[in-house]
């Protein structure tokens, strides 16, 4: 039985479930002017690979616009829909994004990303962001 969610509780579980599995993640944050649901970082490799999730529990017409915003932080990014969404969200996302659904306090991964490469900026942006602060208070 399918049960209903606020976005905030399916940011919670979605939050609950990827820091269990060993990521290092962050929810509802901002970066330049952007607010991420869920942001985590995966430790792989010469850096940690970044994936940002997108939760709807409406499917509205600036979601892609959204989703667009964040190509410049993300080597992956998700939106995360109840299952009676996906033949709607399927429709509309193209091959960059990936689509995550959620069922009964579990989560399943219908359709895989592209890998961006631009998770680079995110670390980019953290360093600038630690040094000024870093700066400031001394």
């Amino acid at each position: 039985m399918l049960k209903n969610f606020s976005e905030a509780s399916i940011v919670d579980l979605l939050y609950k479930k990827l820091a269990s599995t060993g990521f290092t993640v962050y929810k509802n944050c901002k970066v330049l002017n952007c607010e991420i649901d869920v942001l985590a970082f995966e430790n792989r490799g010469s850096r940690p690979l970044v994936h940002i999730f997108e939760v709807k529990t409406r499917i509205k017409s600036k979601l892609i616009k959204q989703l667009y915003k964040r190509i410049l932080f993300g080597d992956y990014i998700y939106v995360v829909v109840p299952y009676n969404l996906l033949t709607n969200v399927y429709k509309k996302v193209n091959h960059t994004f990936g689509i995550v659904v959620y069922y009964n306090d579990d989560f399943y991964i219908v359709k895989l990303p592209m890998f961006l490469n631009n998770g680079k900026n995110m670390h980019d942006l953290i360093a600038r962001t630690l040094q000024s602060n870093y700066r400031s208070t001394m």
